[in-house]
């Protein structure tokens, strides 16, 4: 069997079967143990899959292979329960497309998408990939970090995704402070050529963020006057859904994987 069937094999049992360790993985796919275990390495360092935990080496579907593969972790299945009445009644009250994003690797990843009534020029897939700095959500999830975090994130090379992304840490910096004040926020054309969205992050129950929810639309139709009405509509529905969050388990990914 080739290598490339072998790593799409795990991810597939592991999606059925998660949190799997190698020995039971190799009796499912009937490989040897060595020929299982190469496999997972491979797929760890894509960034496919992960351990459940430190005190567990029990392998686990990353969100970025969850969307992809189909299968969800507990932990992931009750965010979504949690998030997706919140985001019905946000996409009712504003009639735009809602996101919910999930943070990974200093990155976040579309986890689901509810689809306003509104004509839209642009349809984000399921594991869409964006950088934090390029989106509403992004930045609202940075607002939430240690400042260590944040500087070590602010250090590396922010490489502008449009013509209109914040990527200068100074002003990042600024526009940071500005979304811990007023609680949302905020990104015009930075993300995609002429959309804005409005974002917030979710945190868990001890204020770390793991993900984040925005409303998103045409730049010409998410005028200012609707940017300050819809934010702190999205702020109280991420303050809602970590509320629902904090009984649940960590839910942030540790793994790295290459940004393409």
């Amino acid at each position: 069997m080739r290598p490339v069937e072998i790593a799409l094999q795990m991810m597939e049992l592991i999606g059925a079967h998660q949190p799997a360790g190698v020995t039971e993985l190799a009796r499912l796919a009937g490989l040897p143990k060595s020929t299982a275990q190469r496999s997972l390495m491979a797929l760890q360092k894509a960034g496919w899959i992960e351990f459940q935990d430190a005190k567990h080496p029990s392998w686990i579907l990353t969100p970025r292979a969850t969307l992809a593969v189909g299968g969800l972790t507990n932990g992931q299945r009750n965010l979504r329960g949690i998030a997706m009445p919140v985001m019905e009644e946000l996409r009712r009250a504003t009639g735009e497309t809602i996101h919910l994003s999930y943070l990974y690797n200093n990155a976040i990843i579309i986890f689901e998408r509810l689809d306003g009534i509104k004509p839209v020029k642009y349809f984000l897939p399921y594991g869409t990939v964006f950088r934090l700095h390029s989106s509403a959500s992004g930045k609202g999830i940075l607002a939430k970090f240690t400042a260590e975090q944040l500087d070590d994130y602010l250090n590396q090379p922010l490489a502008p995704v449009t013509p209109r992304t914040v990527a200068s840490p100074t002003k990042l910096r600024a526009e940071i402070k500005k979304i811990q004040k007023q609680g949302y926020s905020v990104t015009i054309g930075g993300n995609l050529p002429d959309v804005s969205a409005v974002g917030a992050a979710i945190c868990d129950a001890a204020d770390r963020p793991f993900a984040a929810l925005s409303v998103s639309a045409p730049s010409s139709r998410l005028t200012s006057d609707l940017i300050e009405r819809f934010g702190p509509l999205v702020a109280d529905a991420a303050r809602r859904i970590s509320i629902g969050a904090a009984a649940l388990p960590s839910l942030h990914g540790t793994a790295n994987f290459p940004l393409t």
